[in-house]
């Protein structure tokens, strides 16, 4: 029995929805969600193996839902009005998708390609088609699962991510902020015109780059204006990389 979960912020689309997956006897819909924060507190209490995700919606869209579950949430359907151009993204992912309104045929050929699906899913679809319906698209949040719960923000309150032992640490505002996901993995999520490596432990906002100290043999440290005046280490292998940037 494959569980699902719908999540659109239209409650009469949502209706509709359900009653089109009702006639799939193989198919059982554990849950709705009104928006993308329930989604992802859903997603971890109902465990659903398949989400049907509306884009547009309030805060937190359905492109930023997918990319907080990675490859660690359901499997995505994403429910769309968007143009042709986008439509063609979709196309060269593995994902599926679903234009508005919904038609009975269209959703059985959604549920025929599932049950062929017989690979383990691949995060790399996913964020392949994100990066493109993101192109020329502002971004205005991100999740992040902080314990058992999400954490919304804008990239922008975001001064510095560091590496503590298993963990991500993001500060966020003068607060810090534990992430189950790897250093590695918030960065593929962040704009790399606004964020920099600059050492295996540390990625920084350029907008927050207030100082760069030199302390002698090629030793540099990075000096943030968040509020708690941030100092990071710039490793070499990561200093020309600073430089270019500052145009030094």
């Amino acid at each position: 029995m494959i569980k699902a979960l719908i999540v659109d912020d239209e409650a009469p689309a949502r209706s509709r929805l359900a009653r089109l997956l009702s006639a799939f006897p193989d198919l059982e819909v554990v849950g709705e969600a009104a928006n993308g924060l329930e989604a992802l507190q859903d997603a971890q209490t109902l465990r659903p193996d398949l989400a049907f995700l509306d884009i547009e919606m309030p805060e937190l869209d359905g492109l930023e839902v997918a990319e907080a579950w990675g490859n660690k949430g359901p499997a995505v359907v994403f429910v769309t009005a968007y143009s042709e151009h986008a439509l063609k993204a979709f196309e060269l992912s593995a994902l599926d998708y679903l234009v508005k309104p919904v038609s009975p045929e269209r959703l059985a050929e959604t549920m025929d390609r599932l049950k062929r699906r017989e690979e383990p899913r691949s995060p790399a679809p996913l964020q392949k088609l994100i990066e493109r319906l993101e192109e020329g698209r502002a971004r205005r949040r991100m999740a992040v699962k902080c314990g058992s719960k999400y954490r919304v923000f804008e990239p922008s309150q975001v001064s510095a991510i560091v590496a503590r032992e298993h963990y991500a640490a993001l500060l966020v505002d003068g607060q810090e902020l534990l992430s189950d996901d790897s250093l590695d993995q918030l960065a593929q999520r962040l704009d790399p015109n606004r964020f920099l490596r600059i050492h295996r432990s540390a990625i920084i906002n350029l907008d927050y780059l207030r100082e760069l100290e030199h302390e002698g043999d090629r030793k540099y440290t990075a000096v943030l204006s968040d509020p708690a005046k941030t100092r990071l280490p710039v490793s070499r292998e990561r200093l020309e990389d600073l430089r270019k940037v500052l145009g030094l």
